[in-house]
């Protein structure tokens, strides 16, 4: 199986130069080259809204919104499963907005449209919570957890560390496959490093590792968080896309990996670096 991610730096409100930037970096890619491929949160309006009226004119709809036709297209061209983040509005309750995914199967279709549950203190000042996390069945496939960002952290950060929300909803639902859109920032904004010197973020890889916790079943970690617990050992592939750059005032971590979680231990197959533009294409083993 064939998964990518396309990593790149956003300009915010500028929906129609994004897209065509994002489909410029894909246009080499023919059908077969990909089966899986995960944009970042929010990947063609940026991320940074002040408030309800900042992102208004940005909102779409879950059918026609112009990120989702998007998806459509590619996912026709490449005859692969696209995931896109992008702003929602729901039809019937305009008042009602979300930070969402659609999930777009290789024919064009839409298979799930996943709203963020875990809002950031920047999605707050505009969105509604999502009403859960989700595991679908799809067929080829199997089980496809989605994701957001945020939602691997504990809830409003008042939630213990030790929850593991997200983790232990998809560990006890056998989710095969986690397929997270990220707006990670960097936990600092240093734009004079030179590109010529730029890898991926370590710190933030690990820490996305350790929210996962609850899958490496096997590890000395493990046992310290939940010692009376003997689960079933199995791999499961966890893909998170971030985005690159700045905006207003905010750096973002870019470092899109794709990893198996093994009971021992994550196996990182593949990283990003940090301020670079690129699909990464990367060929999993069997799980």
């Amino acid at each position: 199986m064939k998964v990518a991610c396309l990593q790149f730096n956003q300009i915010i409100g500028e929906v129609e130069r994004n897209q065509n930037f994002a489909s410029k970096l894909l246009e080499k890619y023919q059908p077969g080259d990909i089966d899986i491929l995960v944009l970042s949160e929010m990947a063609f309006t940026g991320y940074v809204f002040k408030d309800k009226d900042h992102i208004k004119p940005y909102l779409e709809d879950s059918e026609t919104g112009t990120s989702v036709q998007w998806a459509k297209d590619q996912a026709i061209r490449l005859r692969a499963f696209v995931v896109v983040g992008y702003p929602q509005i729901v039809k019937g309750n305009p008042d009602r907005y979300y930070n969402s995914i659609c999930f777009i199967d290789p024919y064009g279709k839409l298979i799930e449209t996943y709203q963020k549950s875990h809002l950031f203190s920047t999605d707050e000042s505009w969105a509604e919570e999502g009403p859960g996390f989700k595991s679908i069945n799809v067929p080829n496939l199997g089980k496809i957890g989605l994701g957001i960002c945020m939602d691997i952290n504990p809830y409003q950060f008042k939630a213990s560390f030790k929850d593991f929300e997200f983790a232990n909803y998809h560990f006890r639902q056998q989710t095969d496959i986690i397929l997270c859109s990220m707006a990670w920032l960097q936990s600092s904004c240093d734009e004079s490093q030179p590109h010529d010197n730029d890898e991926p973020s370590h710190s933030t890889i690990d820490y996305w590792c350790s929210r996962l916790l609850p899958y490496f079943t096997d590890s000395e970690e493990y046992y310290n968080v939940f010692p009376q617990n003997s689960e079933p050992k199995r791999n499961v592939l966890f893909v998170a896309c971030n985005r690159t750059g700045t905006e207003n005032g905010s750096c973002f971590a870019g470092s899109s990996s794709v990893i198996i979680l093994s009971p021992k231990r994550p196996i990182i197959l593949r990283s990003l670096k940090s301020k670079e533009e690129a699909v990464m294409v990367v060929d999993v083993p069997s799980l």
